[in-house]
């Protein structure tokens, strides 16, 4: 026995799965743009109030969406139920909208009804919306076994069929010339015909193909299937027929939605112009225009073009590409511009960069394919007035309309409902305003990514429209595009600081100023005294300018005390993120090492043989040695010492360090070792010992991870084994001579365009930031001077 299809099921596919009037209409376009319109027209004519309308329906018992009991409750409920014959009078007194185009047609139709049903049937057809394009058309075939199979998979095959039909070479040709693919076809699920059940109760079809002799015609009311209910879909007859004829010339597709659903206005379809067919096709495409004309009851609703004159005014602009095979792939390639500082730079990520950065294997972000991103940011406080278009106010209205994040396209049409107004798929929201900046919020950015059918087979539409089908491509590409745009935040951040730092007067140069002043009033005392010593009033001006001036080095000596112990707690701070961080390390190698110490008594214990017990004994004696000098390397970085420069000899101290550092990742494979130049040398220097600890140990960590990095790269290349050899190695050299250290190590590097970038930040590793340089370098100028990076 197969599956039951009841006829009420229609009616749930249609409300259900598409969710808003511009879905509806986007599935509508999309119809046409399929068949190959080259124009499009949209017209609402409302001639009833939906108020009216529907109050009268709901007295009448014939509202669909009302449940039975519902419906019957509200029945009783009324004092007095009218007539159809009074309901009449209440929809041409109190329901025309005055001004409507063919209101006495109207008017008459309602007038000439003579049974409740012919009422109804008038009331039903005063309001329309008309979707006329001039593309190929139906013939009565595809109309009756393609248009009426739900699900149908015609679209699709003819897809297919043009994949094989076109020479890769060619299709990329024709993509890379405007930006998208001229013969896309959009749809390819069979269900956008269920757009009209959205806005409407009843549809007639009109559509012929060019050289047929009639126009064929189809006719469904969609209430049909509410009263067969739990009969089969079959038991609903919908036949579509030869209808009028045409020229042979003539073709296209009018589709005309009756009994609206909803209220409508010139207000509203011009809301669906700014939020939806504005954006329909891709506004930073070549081909941003629609083919597409609306009306409200006659009066053509503009539909706004994109605004491009925004783009000059744009403080940032970032471009990205996902390059997903090839040499050297996946990798980004993109450029970050700060235009209002006339600052860029290149953004390189190679593969292992992107793994680092996203925790995506290389598997997954290949199969999310080619992607490209292109953001323009606004500072709106740094918006001005453009002559010709508005002032301030107009100028922050048009960018509202047209921001909101960064907008999903697929071959040049959107995706909804990414880059929407309710819609922050990327968080960029949340991760501007997790910052005190608030930089790169949707409301700064303009900005679409762009995708294909061709290139991102694995980025499937949801049968809602709403946005793409969640699996881990999906997913890995919302973490690609949140990642880079992350990059661009940090980016964007880093030159406001670069620029603040120039301009910033620290407590130091304030202090110094004021010290020269003070030095100059000093000088000016005498003679003003002189000046003024001739009168009491003088005398007293006098005292009061030496009353200020001694309160005016007060307070100078005040900003300097509060100066130092700024400095003083930040270091304090500091200190204490690194003592924290090696006590989690040392912590671990204490644990080992007094595990190996107990199990060395407790074989000593059970040992007879006196030998045995001295060999245990000194095996114990070497292990705690071991310890002791591990944990000396964590009191120079205890409170009292943190601060303390002390006279030190460094080749043993830095030789410890590592020492110590090795044992903790012995089991990594990888050799890290330390080299006196010249051998045996020594030199003595004066410094803080625990700024030695924290800095080198940093370096050893980023090169820990991205010596490890680089192996799973290659293992995944195929250019190495998982054997028990060494996968890399990790050299600190001390030069004596040049009084410097070095930290070497054969991990992948920088690469050029990034060792700026890297030099001007802190060389402890991030998941988010890693950056890391293929050689460090600790110089030690004097013995009076802290070792420097």
């Amino acid at each position: 026995m197969n599956f039951r299809v009841s006829a009420r099921t229609i009616l749930h596919l249609g409300s259900e799965l598409i969710s808003s009037d511009g879905v509806a209409f986007y599935e509508l376009i999309k119809n046409a743009l399929d068949a190959r319109a080259a124009n499009i027209a949209i017209d609402v004519v409302y001639r009833l109030k939906y108020s009216i309308y529907s109050e009268i329906l709901r007295e009448l018992g014939e509202d669909r969406d009302t449940p039975e009991v519902l419906r019957q409750r509200y029945i009783r409920s009324l004092e007095h139920r009218r007539t159809w014959r009074e309901l009449r009078e209440v929809a041409l007194v109190d329901g025309l909208v005055r001004g409507a185009p063919d209101l006495e047609e109207l008017q008459d139709a309602l007038q000439a009804a003579r049974s409740r049903s012919t009422f109804i049937d008038a009331l039903r057809s005063a309001n329309r919306i008309d979707i006329d394009d001039n593309g190929e058309g139906m013939s009565l075939h595809i109309l009756q076994s393609v248009y009426l199979t739900i699900g149908t998979s015609y679209r699709a095959d003819q897809k297919s069929q043009q994949y094989l039909e076109d020479s890769e070479e060619q299709r990329d040709e024709e993509q890379e010339a405007d930006g998208h693919d001229p013969d896309v076809i959009l749809g390819e699920k069979g269900l956008g015909r269920l757009s009209a059940m959205r806005l409407g109760d009843r549809v007639s079809i009109t559509t012929g193909e060019e050289g047929s002799r009639n126009w064929n015609t189809l006719d469904i009311d969609w209430n049909d299937f509410a009263d067969a209910a739990d009969a089969d879909l079959q038991s609903v007859r919908v036949e579509p027929t030869v209808g009028d004829a045409k020229g042979r010339s003539e073709k296209g597709t009018l589709i005309s939605i009756t009994a609206l659903r909803s209220e409508w206005s010139a207000t509203k379809l011009q809301d669906l112009a700014i939020e939806h067919f504005s954006k329909l096709s891709d506004p930073l495409g070549p081909n941003s225009r629609l083919p597409l004309v609306l009306t409200f009851n006659g009066a053509e609703i503009s539909i706004p073009r994109f605004a491009d004159f925004l783009l000059e005014q744009a403080h940032g602009r970032f471009r990205a590409r996902l390059i997903p095979s090839g040499l050297n792939a996946p990798r980004i390639s993109g450029r970050m511009q700060y235009l209002r500082h006339n600052r860029s730079r290149d953004l390189r990520l190679s593969t292992l960069e992107l793994q680092t950065l996203t925790d995506l294997d290389v598997a997954t972000i290949e199969r999310v394919g080619e992607f490209s991103l292109d953001v323009y940011w606004f500072n709106r406080r740094l918006l001005t007035k453009i002559e010709g278009i508005g002032n301030l106010t107009v100028v922050r209205r048009i960018l509202a309309e047209w921001a909101g994040g960064v907008a999903l396209y697929r071959d040049g049409y959107r995706v909804n409902p990414y880059g929407g107004p309710y819609d922050d798929w990327l968080d960029l929201d949340r991760d501007a305003f997790s910052t005190s900046g608030f930089k790169l919020n949707r409301g700064q950015v303009i900005g679409r990514a762009r995708i294909t059918q061709r290139g991102n087979p694995f980025l499937i539409d949801q049968t809602n429209r709403e946005g793409l089908k969640e699996n881990p491509e999906k997913q890995a590409f919302v973490k690609l595009l949140a990642s880079i745009m992350e990059l661009y935040r940090q980016y964007l951040n880093e030159v406001d600081r670069d620029i603040d730092r120039a301009r910033r007067v620290t407590a130091a140069e304030a202090l110094e100023r004021f010290r020269n002043e003070d030095e100059r009033l000093a000088s000016l005392m005498p003679a003003l005294e002189s000046a003024l010593r001739e009168s009491e009033g003088g005398r007293n001006l006098t005292r009061q300018f030496r009353s200020t001036v001694a309160e005016l080095r007060a307070a100078a000596e005040l900003v300097q005390r509060a100066a130092g112990a700024q400095d003083r707690e930040r270091s304090r701070v500091l200190h204490l993120a690194s003592i924290g961080l090696m006590i989690e390390s040392l912590a671990h190698e204490l644990y080992r090492a007094t595990a190996a110490g107990l199990e060395t008594i407790a074989q000593a214990r059970r040992s007879r043989n006196p030998s045995t017990a001295g060999t245990s004994l000194r095996v114990l004696d070497s292990q705690l040695r071991t310890l002791q000098k591990r944990l000396k390397v964590l009191d120079p970085l205890s409170t009292n010492a943190r601060q303390t420069k002390e006279t030190f000899e460094l080749v043993n101290w830095v030789e410890d360090i590592v020492g110590g550092f090795a044992s903790r990742n012995e089991g990594r494979r990888i050799e890290i070792v330390t080299r006196v130049v010249p051998s045996g040398a020594e030199i003595e220097v004066r410094a803080v010992k625990g700024m030695f600890v924290q800095v080198i140990e940093n370096l050893l960590n980023n090169s820990v991870f991205w010596v490890a990095a680089q192996h799973r790269e290659r293992m995944r290349l195929r250019l190495s084994r998982d054997d028990d050899d060494s996968i890399g190695r990790i050299e600190v050299t001390i030069d004596v001579r040049a009084r410097r250290i070095i930290v070497t190590d054969d991990g992948p590097g920088i690469p050029e365009e990034r060792r700026e970038t890297v030099s001007n930040r802190s060389s402890a590793p991030s998941r988010r930031n890693r950056a890391r340089a293929s050689a460090y370098i600790l110089r030690a100028r004097s013995p009076n001077t802290t070792a420097e990076r």
